[in-house]
């Protein structure tokens, strides 16, 4: 069947009698060309509608990738410097020697802070022998105020005695008073009576002295008492004081012993006999080139200790994907200095925040490293498995790219919409679809409305669309091709 290109091109020619011969001969050319082969359709007219293929929303289970080349660093990496100055008078362990928590690994030489403490103690015990003896004072107050406390019970009882002897007398001389007056005794015994009074009367006086006196012995005797109470709670808290001051005193001892913070493995060394070490600068002698170094070369540990029993991998996450990595979030890594193989993991942490320089999301994969294979600064390659299971989705090809911004070609009443929808996660090849903008003129949240999965949405060549162009779909165009 010979093409009707041909027929087309002089057609052509003929509605454009006034065009240049150049124009023609290039016209002659392309129909020449086109007379040769078999078309397989009709050219489509300018005037004609793009004929366009559909297709809604549909549930896919997209699964995205997102890796990253990372390396393998200890679980725990700690740099052991001096807390005093002094000198290293001992060194046990050398690099890549496996130690335990708390091992001791050097010690330090620093006399006058030993002795320093050992004064401190022979402080707390001397404080403690004051507390006794001012324990024993109290025991010696106690006694005198309870000696005192007798002392004015016994005047007490002497006042009652004299008063009551006072009192007899008094109705003695009284009686015989009024006998002498009857005439029935003589004056000399009424005077004897009297005597007797006076001498009573005067007892009594001195009592009430005696009591006055004891009351003040007792007043003074509880004085005694509370100040050696006092002294004893003195005594006490100068102990609390010289106790804590040794206690301190001892952790400054304990920092003259290196301990290993953890379990782990010795990673440098810049530890030697009788080096002079300084808690700002560590080792000051450590070569330049020693590993672990701090900024400025000018403090070098003297150990630096990994714990490898757990190894850590980073991986950055995007932007885009850093609200569907969460903890448990699945994930896979590869160290091929350990083995060629991708070894199955889960996501530990995340910082939860973002890069505010890389706009990433760090995540951390823990990995058990089992017979201590995985060595830190390997180089390692980490995938986080991002799963978005059942999720209403359309093909990439019917999506559009702008800036921020998404849109698709809706199909309504014959016309081509753009669209702007809201995406999740993309395969590449599907992505999900969770929102569309409601119409052209609508803008903000309350014009965008969950996907339902009944929109027909165009595929194909989508830059021969323009809004609200006619469109045709391809059932159409056949069924109009059918009619011709």
């Amino acid at each position: 069947m010979q093409s009707a290109f041909p027929s087309l091109c002089a057609n052509r020619r003929a509605r454009s009698g006034g065009l240049v011969l150049g124009l023609a001969a290039v016209l002659a050319a392309l129909a020449a060309s086109g007379c040769g082969h078999k078309a397989e359709e009709n050219p489509p007219s300018a005037a004609e509608a793009p004929t366009v293929q559909l297709v809604r929303p549909e549930y896919h289970n997209i699964v995205r990738v997102v890796g990253q080349p990372s390396f393998v660093e200890a679980y725990e990496r700690t740099s052991i410097y001096p807390k005093v100055t002094g000198y290293i008078e001992k060194w046990n362990v050398d690099i890549g020697d496996k130690v335990k928590k708390g091992d001791v690994l050097a010690v330090l030489y620093v006399p006058e802070l030993v002795e320093d403490a050992v004064t401190k103690h022979r402080n707390v015990t001397l404080d403690e022998k004051r507390v006794k003896l001012a324990e024993a004072v109290v025991k010696v107050a106690k006694a005198d105020v309870e000696a005192a406390e007798a002392a004015l019970k016994e005047a007490k009882a002497i006042v009652v005695k004299y008063k009551s002897d006072t009192d007899r007398w008094e109705s003695e001389v009284a009686r015989l008073d009024a006998e002498v007056k009857r005439t029935i005794i003589a004056p000399q015994v009424l005077l004897e009576s009297q005597n007797q009074y006076r001498m009573s009367k005067a007892s009594w006086v001195a009592a009430d002295a005696t009591v006055e006196k004891a009351k003040a012995k007792l007043l003074s005797a509880q004085e005694a008492l509370q100040e050696a109470r006092v002294n004893v709670e003195v005594a006490s808290a100068r102990v609390a004081v010289s106790d804590s001051d040794a206690k301190r005193l001892d952790a400054w001892v304990g920092y003259l012993k290196l301990i290993a913070p953890f379990d782990g493995v010795i990673t440098a060394r810049n530890a030697n006999t009788w080096d002079f070490v300084l808690p700002q600068m560590g080792d000051p002698t450590a070569d330049t080139r020693s590993p672990y170094l701090a900024p400025g070369g000018k403090a070098a540990p003297i150990y630096v200790v990994d714990r490898i029993d757990i190894v850590r991998i980073y991986v950055d996450i995007p932007e885009a994907d850093a609200n569907y990595v969460q903890i448990g979030t699945k994930a896979k890594v590869q160290v091929k200095g350990f083995r060629d193989q991708w070894l199955p993991a889960t996501v530990t942490r995340t910082s939860w925040a973002l890069n505010v320089k890389s706009r990433t999301l760090r995540a951390e994969i823990d990995l058990p490293n089992v017979g201590s294979q995985i060595l830190p600064g390997m180089y390692a390659y980490g995938k986080v498995i991002i799963e978005r299971p059942n999720v209403r989705a359309l093909p990439e090809a019917a999506l559009i790219h702008s800036g921020d911004l998404t849109y698709c070609w809706s199909y309504q009443d014959g016309k081509a919409v753009r669209t702007e929808v809201e995406t999740g996660v993309s395969d590449g090849v599907w992505t999900e679809v969770t929102n569309r903008q409601q119409n052209a003129q609508s803008s903000g949240d309350d014009a965008r409305v969950p996907i339902t999965g009944q929109e027909q949405v165009i595929i194909g060549d989508l830059s021969l669309l323009s809004e609200g162009g006619p469109v045709q779909t391809a059932d159409a165009a056949k069924e109009k091709a059918e009619e011709k």
